[in-house]
């Protein structure tokens, strides 16, 4: 399993139940199947960019809020991020991509 994938979906699972929300709650609010929810949850599969913004939306978080989900040290930040990318295969690094540039696109629509 693929730990970039394995960590998101873990901070998905983790703040889903902090919320006291099921699996099936989730995945209702979002228009998916209970097993896409599992699937990513348990690092399968990345979600998709538009359900991924839809599982923040449907858990009342900020892109950001999710981000300081990871319990960085803010000096630690740079250094982590570089272990994330140093460890990625080539799927993760265009998934990364992908996801810094609807990052920046929406930042720079305030």
């Amino acid at each position: 399993m693929n730990n970039s994938k394995a960590e998101i979906g873990s901070r998905i699972k983790k703040i889903r139940l902090s919320q006291g929300l099921t699996q099936h709650d989730l995945a209702e609010r979002i228009g998916v199947t209970e097993k896409q929810i599992s699937k990513i949850e348990t690092g399968v599969h990345y979600p998709k960019f538009d359900n991924f913004i839809k599982i923040l939306e449907a858990l009342n978080i900020t892109m950001r809020e999710f981000a300081s989900a990871c319990d960085f040290e803010s000096g630690n930040i740079r250094r982590n991020i570089m272990k994330v990318i140093n460890k990625a295969n080539e799927e993760d690094l265009q998934y990364f991509l992908l996801l810094i540039k609807n990052i920046e696109r929406i930042k720079n629509k305030k």
